[in-house]
């Protein structure tokens, strides 16, 4: 029994081994394939959000990022509004009138 586990203690330890042989395997492979070109718009757009202006990443994209901004901003704001109107009618529920 104790042989076993002690077997199984080093093939668990040999798991996370890397090899020379297969790390030369890996690189050589990287090495050879072939990747295709990027399109030269993909290049402008990535050119332009890698440019250190100070903007954050989700306004870079111009006036399209900024009306999504905006409108997100207003849906968080009315989901929260309503939040609140919810809070107050669950607290304050509508008297019964008797007859």
């Amino acid at each position: 029994m104790l042989g076993s586990t002690s077997r199984l203690g080093l093939r668990l330890s040999q798991i996370g081994k890397v090899t020379p042989a297969s790390r030369r395997i890996t690189t050589s492979a990287a090495a050879f394939r072939s990747f295709a070109q990027v399109p030269k718009e993909l290049q402008k757009k990535m050119f332009n959000f890698q440019v250190d202006n100070g903007l954050p990443v989700h306004v870079r994209g111009g006036i399209v990022d900024k009306v999504l901004m905006v409108a997100t901003y207003i849906v968080c704001g009315l989901g929260l509004l309503d939040c609140c109107r919810v809070y107050y009618v669950l607290s304050y529920p509508a008297k019964e009138e008797k007859e």
